[in-house]
């Protein structure tokens, strides 16, 4: 699905359904230097059922035309924006490692627009290794190879996973060659700028899950959980044998975990 966003046209994954009037919003947000490809194996279940779907893949990203966008907080406002396109009132934010600081800022920004919140392989604060930076300036390629290496657990990294006959490695490269060259030092440079994350976490008064990889390099288990101990009355959940990647890497499993969750909610709307 094409549609514009402060004068670029957005590219948008709706998980093979049209959006229908009545239906609740789930908006996906990828990490950094990724795309809506993140969320294949989510947006497609949910959508059929019977959420209305919004994967969207930032600016400079995967077929999302325009320039990276530099900051969380403006990356948090963009999204705003495609949730205004949409007509979509409100919505179920699920939010991969960069992807949930910009929910915390759109939560802090905007609470009423946020039913709740999923933070996925998350924290409140990202630091980022100056070198992948700098790595991610000069040969973007290198960076690729190297920040995919490190985000995937010991079982994607064999051919014999949850995408038989696949490799994890390789897709993560091609998802982040997709995009423009600067996007991943941009947004690497947004992650470790960023600083409002706890205020934000603290502030949230919005339904909370945190869906959590015990193998994770990028977002350590204990920064997940840090995040989780900032939000009074989180659900907090971890994936023993995953790396950062959790979406791709133990999809079912992420799968339960939400359907879950949004079960609950709706349940809730309806009492």
């Amino acid at each position: 699905m094409k549609i514009t966003v402060d004068g670029n046209e957005v590219h948008l994954s709706t998980g093979g359904r049209a959006h229908e009037a009545g239906r609740p919003f789930v908006m996906f947000l990828h990490g950094s230097g990724f795309n809506h490809l993140s969320w294949v194996l989510q947006s497609r279940a949910l959508a059929y059922d019977g959420y209305n779907i919004i994967a969207a893949d930032l600016p400079g990203h995967g077929l999302s035309k325009g320039a990276p966008i530099e900051g969380v907080e403006a990356q948090a406002e963009w999204a705003l924006h495609v949730l205004n396109e949409l007509g979509a009132e409100q919505a179920v934010l699920v939010g991969h490692s960069q992807g949930g600081l910009m929910a915390l800022e759109m939560a802090r920004m905007a609470p009423e627009r946020v039913r709740a919140i999923v933070f996925v392989a998350s924290a409140a604060a990202i630091p980022v290794n100056p070198k992948l930076i700098e790595a991610a300036e000069s040969a973007p390629e290198s960076a690729y190879a190297n920040m995919v290496d490190w985000a995937h657990g010991a079982d994607a990294h064999m051919h014999d996973n949850t995408v038989p006959g696949g490799s994890h490695i390789n897709f993560g490269i091609h998802v982040m060659e997709m995009g423009d060259r600067s996007a991943l030092a941009t947004d690497l440079k947004s992650c470790a700028a960023y600083s409002g994350g706890e205020e934000a976490a603290k502030a949230l008064s919005c339904p909370v899950m945190c869906i959590l990889a015990g193998q994770d390099k990028m977002t350590p288990l204990k920064a997940g959980k840090a995040l989780a101990g900032l939000i009074g009355g989180s659900e907090t959940h971890v994936i023993a044998d995953s790396g950062h990647t959790l979406p791709t890497e133990r999809p079912r499993e992420v799968n339960a975990l939400l359907r879950g969750f949004l079960s609950g909610l709706d349940a809730k709307a309806a009492a």
